[in-house]
């Protein structure tokens, strides 16, 4: 039996029904958003609907089109608030690559977004090829969600500025489940406009795989996975795995007192080695402002860093200016973690620090664990998806040095489901696991696995500033909806 409650993100409110793992989501046809986690828990993920309820979009579609599966839409079109979509629609993307630089006009109202998805299963990649002129998507449209979509620029310079993957200049909006690679920073947005009101607040991103973006320039590298500033509301990133940026992965931060850095909430996010293709390892997660105006409110929960040193920056929070209340709870991160300049209202328990922290005594916080060496026993962690059933991120600390581990898949995925483990780190290569789950632990390989390059830059990841066997990202997902 399923029940309905409704749950809020921000301000956005949606209708949910909660079910036993799967089973039918008609009237909530996306299955999203579920939970913001701000005040109430949304239940479980369910299924989108089987049939074929919503609009559609494909290769070969055209203007002229209805947007039904007989008369799809071509992708233009399908952005562009067409007849017949409104409030709690959802567009369904098929199958290829798009190309071009898009701009989102769709609108919907609290409690019933438009939902841009991937349709169940396809492959469906928006690719700005070597535009340096325009984000490959722009949102200026509030109530949005876009989900399951890979986004990525195919150019192959990396000595120039690359244009931006989302930019979200709109309220109320989520990002769910996207692949964002190869573009110049990964998602940028509330920005503060000359008659002093925010673009983008109450931004969502969650479950995101953020890779290889940025370029190399004469000095350093530059762009990053994550450039949001915020004033008026929360953004929230979670549960996204950010890897490999040329220039840091979380940075949410402003250079001047033209935008404010507050009320940042970071849950369950997996990062390491940003800086990498960029020439020089910076921080994985960077929240600060450098200007007058004070950065405050920033939480981290339940985040997992990693670094190849312990020496090495993992962390930082706070830049040039006073900063007030920071909240860490729970976080797993290995290398180094700095708390700069002046802070007040820190409260920190439940977190191990596995390397240095600088910028405050210890001893005030004793409800961690602070260890100066590596572990001898191995760490991993299952986080199941809020927007997919039987999707989840596992994450390996292999201590031990071993070529597999076995892992528990029992919480996510039901005996006798098919299922698959990808390598966050070469996504799109074939699974490294596939099987039908007996409800035994899954042997996962650790050793000789591959990473994916960036775009037009093949040796910018040197065999010796990557993971190896020590550590790793899968995704992890099973054919529940089937």
């Amino acid at each position: 039996m399923s029940h309905a409650r409704q749950i809020a993100f921000g301000g956005l409110v949606a209708l949910v029904l909660g079910v036993g793992g799967c089973g039918d989501s008609s009237g909530a046809d996306a299955g999203t958003p579920l939970d913001s986690g701000w005040g109430g828990d949304g239940g479980p993920p369910v299924c989108p609907t089987s049939d074929a309820s919503g609009f559609h979009v494909t290769l070969d579609g055209t203007p002229e089109g209805d947007g039904s599966l007989a008369a799809p839409w071509d992708i233009v079109t399908g952005l562009d608030r067409p007849s017949g979509v409104g409030p709690g629609d959802t567009i369904w993307i098929h199958s290829g690559r798009y190309l071009g630089t898009f701009v989102v006009k769709q609108h919907g109202l609290a409690g019933a977004p438009v939902t841009m998805r991937a349709w169940p299963g396809d492959r469906v990649t928006l690719d700005s090829n070597g535009a340096t002129d325009a984000p490959v998507i722009q949102i200026y449209h509030e109530w949005m969600v876009l989900q399951d979509l890979e986004i990525t620029n195919s150019g192959p310079d990396r000595r120039s500025d690359r244009a931006t993957g989302i930019y979200v200049g709109a309220d109320h909006v989520i990002l769910a489940n996207l692949v964002i690679h190869d573009v110049g920073t990964g998602v940028s947005g509330g920005q503060l406009t000359g008659d002093d009101t925010q673009e983008g607040t109450d931004i969502w991103v969650y479950g995101t795989l953020f890779y290889n973006n940025g370029w190399l320039g004469t000095d350093r590298g530059h762009g990053h996975h994550s450039y949001l500033t915020n004033r008026d509301s929360v953004n929230r990133l979670e549960d996204n795995v950010l890897f490999y940026a040329y220039g840091f992965g979380v940075h949410n931060y402003s250079y001047s007192d033209s935008n404010y850095v507050r009320n940042n909430e970071l849950i369950g996010n997996v990062w390491f080695l940003n800086g990498v293709p960029g020439g020089k390892l910076v921080d994985n997660c960077m929240v600060g402002h450098d200007g007058t105006l004070v950065m405050q409110d920033v939480v981290l929960r339940e985040n997992y860093g990693w670094a190849t040193s312990l020496g090495d920056r993992d962390v930082r929070l706070g830049w040039d200016t006073p900063n007030e209340n920071a909240t860490l709870e729970d976080n797993y991160l290995v290398g180094e973690t700095i708390f700069q300049d002046e802070w007040t209202g820190i409260w920190m328990s439940g977190n191990t620090f596995i390397g240095p922290v600088d910028g405050v005594d210890p001893a005030d916080y004793p409800d961690n664990v602070y260890q100066d060496a590596a572990p001898v026993q191995n760490h991993v962690v299952v986080r199941p998806n809020r927007f997919e059933p039987g999707r989840a991120h596992v994450i390996v600390y292999n201590w031990e040095g071993l070529d597999s581990v076995t892992v528990d898949l029992g919480d996510v995925v039901p005996t006798g489901t098919d299922f698959e483990l990808r390598n966050a780190q070469n996504y799109f290569d074939a699974p490294v696991v596939t099987g039908t789950y007996d409800g035994s632990g899954v042997t996962i390989p650790l050793a000789g696995l591959d990473i994916v390059q960036p775009i037009g830059d093949p040796d910018a990841i040197p065999a010796d500033q990557r993971t190896g066997r020590d550590f790793n990202v899968f995704v992890l997902r099973a054919a529940v909806c089937d």
